[in-house]
């Protein structure tokens, strides 16, 4: 008796660990692989513009891989701009000496490893910060304080944007850098996507002296661009308990690939604490 149960506890476990693995399979193989993943774009704030390519990583501990030796340009209706790799893999960069092409297409073109890949986005002029609601609140505190509330996303604009608010030891915005959309905030045109979710959540705060600056860019989207990023928080800040059926962000590089290449109009502007 005591044999039988022995062989049948290792049948068992035998059973459980296969279903596992087929379990691990499922969850962690990803049910697609890109061949490409596009970062950056076009501005219109500095002449240097970034284009990032990477493989996606296949696990959760692996990091995405350079791609290297693409050829790279962009075609903003006037002329060309060709990309080259600069000294960090993976990142192409052009110099753009063509005024700003508004509410014309800037078409990207890839060509790696024998396929091509393109995109398409519309330069939209973005409204001066001056004329526009700014996404955050202050109050004096007194003895000279103020403190702030950034929401990371506002509703019901009439125009989207995306915004970077700079102060103490939050970066200024560099195109370059691929790691700042941490500190990007987004006002939407498009409504909250669930009341439950608690939104007021994801915000930042801040207590800066009445002389302290605070560095404001603003930056346009293009309605397709908009979507994408509205898509994306479906599936990441707004993946609560009862949020909506999750979508898949498309992005508008065609092919298999990942991502979307956009133009964007900046401005800036710099004011004290106090002055906001």
């Amino acid at each position: 008796m005591k044999g039988t149960c022995i062989i049948i506890g290792l049948l068992a476990l035998m059973v459980f660990s296969s279903c596992k693995k087929t379990l691990d399979d499922r969850f962690l193989t990803p049910k697609r692989q890109y061949d490409l993943s596009v970062e950056g774009g076009i501005n219109t704030r500095v002449a240097t513009q970034y284009i990032r390519l990477s493989k996606p990583a296949l696990t959760l501990d692996a990091e995405p891989t350079p791609i290297s030796k693409a050829v790279v340009t962009v075609d903003d209706g006037k002329a060309e701009m060709i990309f080259k790799e600069s000294a960090t893999a993976g990142v192409y960069t052009a110099t753009n000496k063509n005024e700003p092409n508004y509410n014309g297409a800037y078409t990207l073109k890839i060509v790696y490893n024998g396929q091509t890949y393109t995109a398409v986005d519309t330069l939209r002029q973005v409204v001066n910060i001056v004329d526009d609601f700014l996404p955050l609140s202050t109050k004096s505190l007194g003895n000279g304080l103020y403190s702030g509330t950034i929401p990371k996303h506002t509703f019901g604009y009439l125009n989207p944007n995306k915004w970077l608010i700079s102060y103490l030891d939050i970066p200024l915005w560099n195109p370059g850098k691929f790691d700042q959309s941490k500190y990007y905030s987004y006002t939407h045109y498009l409504g909250s996507p669930n009341s439950l979710y608690p939104l007021n959540n994801l915000k930042r705060t801040f207590v800066l002296g009445k002389d302290d600056y605070i560095t404001i860019y603003k930056l346009s989207l293009s309605e397709r661009y908009a979507k994408y990023l509205y898509d994306v928080f479906m599936e990441t800040d707004w993946s609560g308990l009862f949020s909506a059926v999750p979508v898949n962000a498309t992005g508008n590089v065609s092919g298999n690939t990942q991502g979307y290449f956009y133009a964007v109009d900046v401005v800036a502007g710099r004011y004290k604490a106090s002055e906001l």
